[in-house]
């Protein structure tokens, strides 16, 4: 039963028995307006559905001449707009990323974009995370999987790495120093470049916390691997130091 039923009888019934006059009709509802009892289609209640045209219409004024848009209106198309951005975002990555051996496949989820890629070197992954706005933090690891979500353009990107996890694993087992940084293993025995092409080199130094020092090459400067990280971007490791260019990972020239 409506929890409103027995004070609406009360109000109906003082509105009879007041003696006021006038029309009875007329002073009820003025007495559940008073109470508010009585539902407003402009403020509660609003239903939209779907017009011929894609858009949104409300159902009560379906023939009436539409006032100002609600709030629940504006969301409506909010919600609309986003979605299509989704679905733009998840065309423009399959074109800039499609023909990329890591990738394999992407979608739009309603307001979201689903991204699947198969990671087979570990070092890659800072600069697919960098260039789909994760951060470290909103990783969660799985058994065979590394699930991340991040922003692109503004749209929410939730990516699923494969074969990440064994991929750290086996960077663990072939590095003759390993150090580990924020899910990325390094081997401090080989140089590391940045996306500048700048190489970095470790010499043994570390902070009192244990964080290595590394320096360009014949400079006296050091700086800990997480400082270059985070002001520079990601490293991978190098076997000619000698070269000065850097390699992007990801397509057309675009690094992370």
């Amino acid at each position: 039963m409506n929890q409103n039923l027995p004070h609406a009888i009360r109000v109906i019934r003082t509105a009879l028995t007041s003696g006021t006059g006038g029309d009875p009709a007329a002073a009820i509802a003025h007495a559940l307006e008073t109470a508010r009892l009585l539902a407003d289609p402009e403020r509660a209640g609003l239903v939209l559905h779907r017009n011929p045209a894609g858009g949104w219409a409300r159902e009560h004024q379906e023939h009436e001449q539409q006032p100002e848009e609600t709030p629940l209106e504006a969301q409506a198309r909010a919600w609309d707009a986003t979605c299509e951005r989704a679905r733009q975002l998840a065309a423009d990555i399959k074109a800039r990323l499609g023909e990329h051996p890591a990738f394999q496949n992407v979608q739009a989820d309603r307001d979201a974009v689903l991204v699947s890629l198969h990671i087979t070197d570990q070092a890659h992954w800072p600069e697919w995370r960098s260039w789909f706005g994760i951060t470290h933090d909103r990783e969660v690891p799985q058994p065979y999987m590394v699930a991340g979500e991040g922003y692109r353009d503004g749209i929410r990107v939730s990516v699923l790495a494969y074969h990440l996890p064994q991929a750290r694993e086996l960077a663990r087992e072939i590095a003759q120093q390993p150090y580990e940084h924020e899910g990325t293993v390094y081997d401090l025995a080989r140089p590391q470049r940045d996306p500048r092409g700048d190489v970095w080199f470790y010499q043994g130094e570390r902070t009192p916390a244990g964080m290595p020092l590394l320096s360009l090459d014949g400079r006296q400067e050091r700086c800990t691997l997480a400082n270059i990280v985070r002001q520079v971007g990601p490293l991978t490791p190098v076997t000619d130091p000698s070269s000065s260019q850097a390699t992007p990972v990801m397509t057309g020239g675009e690094t992370a």
